[in-house]
């Protein structure tokens, strides 16, 4: 998909990106082999791993806040309030769920998983894939949409470098 809004397409290649992780977190604990915990040298698994430590550190959270400061309020102004309301409180949830699976996925990094901590993170993974993939649907088909000509062309083109920079 290709948006005119160089904002909404800078998000929707972010979001192409983080869809890719979560198909990968979902056939890493799902079926046959997902029932044991993978060995602790295990590449694979641990490339995941990195690649999901570092999503749940700062990624998301800078996604998020991202469209918190800068696109929520320009929405709202407009008079558009449903859209910032209803994915502020997506964006809670998942920084919430984050913060309970960034110690078990270190954990996993340094010392591999254990039966338990195995089944804790499988349930946990599995949750965060579908909430994920929801809240992203929701933003491909609410928000990056309801971008298009909210910004003047300048503004816009600054929005997307502001994104990229940090």
């Amino acid at each position: 998909m290709h948006y005119e809004s160089r904002i909404a397409q800078v998000l929707h290649d972010e979001h192409l990106r983080v869809i890719d992780l979560m198909n990968r977190l979902e056939g890493f604990t799902t079926g046959r082999k997902a029932k044991l915990a993978p060995a602790k040298d295990d590449a694979a698994a641990g490339a995941l791993l990195a690649d999901l430590k570092a999503e749940l550190q700062g990624v998301s959270g800078h996604h998020f806040n991202f469209e918190e400061e800068n696109l929520f309020p320009a929405l709202i102004a407009v008079g558009d309030v449903a859209i910032p309301h209803m994915l502020r409180q997506e964006h809670d949830l998942l920084r919430n769920l984050s913060e309970v699976m960034l110690p078990m996925v270190q954990e996993a990094c340094s010392n591999g998983f254990t039966a338990e901590a195995w089944a804790a993170f499988r349930d946990l993974a599995l949750e965060l894939v579908e909430r994920q993939i929801t809240h992203i649907q929701k933003e491909e088909m609410g928000l990056l949409p309801a971008l298009s000509g909210v910004f003047e062309e300048q503004q816009d083109g600054e929005l997307a470098l502001l994104f990229a920079e940090a």
